[in-house]
């Protein structure tokens, strides 16, 4: 029991710690020194502090991370998070004209639809079949979105604010991100590809499109109860929306402790 009281111990704590401080360190001395050439990586560390402690944390209890080629998770985050970002952000503008308005409850739709593109495009290789390697790279999709759109969000409150809100920003998304994008779309790929694995092909059942329902909903209340004009105490229910979320990525990713390794390369003779 007492283990729990020790987070402070965990990589995935200190990984957070050091990528937050370092923003902040850089946005301190954008402000003492005038120096805006640094603030793209302040932003970067400061939006990529939680959802990389939140992949360090998963990776402890699982090690999903050996379950596919470090390369192609690297290409997810990369180009995976930004095609998710390009289709997301073309149908948010299109559909969502008032983000203060009852539009704002379709984006979750929108944005999971969006980082799911993607994640299809490579299950319909017919390679990385396996629940493990599926919420690896759904993982690393969603980080890579979530760290472009929070660094988008900082950009805007630079512009109107100043750079130290901007950093509060990026310090509140941080939080915020591993309870909401990596494990929405974490928990679609751990639905979908667990029954791709025990299927061998790839298949839409009533549990893949609830995931994905569920997923979608969860998404549109939490930013719904942060942009629509509701009072001040409603807001608090996205903290519940953020512990139901985690709570069901975990419930559906627990049987992932024992996660397969890739076989490494064979030594040559």
């Amino acid at each position: 029991m007492r283990e729990h009281f020790r987070f402070y111990r965990h990589r995935w704590f200190k990984v957070w710690i050091a990528m937050a401080a370092l923003s902040a360190a850089l946005i301190a001395m954008t402000e003492a020194v005038g120096n805006r050439a640094v603030m793209p990586a302040a932003f970067f560390y400061g939006a990529a502090a939680g959802p990389v402690g939140l992949l360090v944390a998963i990776h402890d209890r699982t090690r999903i991370g050996a379950s596919v080629p470090g390369v192609t998770l690297v290409g997810m985050f990369l180009f995976g998070g930004g095609v998710a970002l390009l289709v997301g952000g073309y149908f948010d503008a299109l559909l969502i004209p008032d983000k203060h308005g009852p539009s704002i409850l379709q984006v979750g739709w929108i944005e999971e639809s969006a980082k799911c593109v993607p994640l299809l495009l490579v299950a319909l290789t017919g390679r990385y079949l396996t629940k493990a390697a599926g919420v690896a790279l759904g993982l690393s999709c969603a980080t890579g979105f979530a760290i472009m759109e929070s660094m988008s969000y900082a950009w805007k409150s630079v512009d109107d604010t100043g750079a130290v809100n901007a950093g509060m920003v990026l310090f509140m998304r941080g939080l915020a991100t591993p309870f909401s994008h990596l494990v929405w779309t974490g928990l679609i790929c751990a639905v979908a590809f667990g029954v791709w694995q025990a299927r061998g092909r790839i298949v839409i059942t009533f549990s893949v499109v609830g995931a994905f329902a569920m997923a979608a909903v969860l998404h549109s209340l939490n930013d719904g109860l942060l942009t629509l004009d509701i009072p001040g105490p409603a807001r608090l229910l996205f903290l519940v929306v953020a512990a139901e979320s985690y709570w069901l990525f975990h419930r559906a990713t627990r049987d992932l402790t024992t996660a397969p390794v890739l076989d490494p390369a064979p030594s040559p003779a």
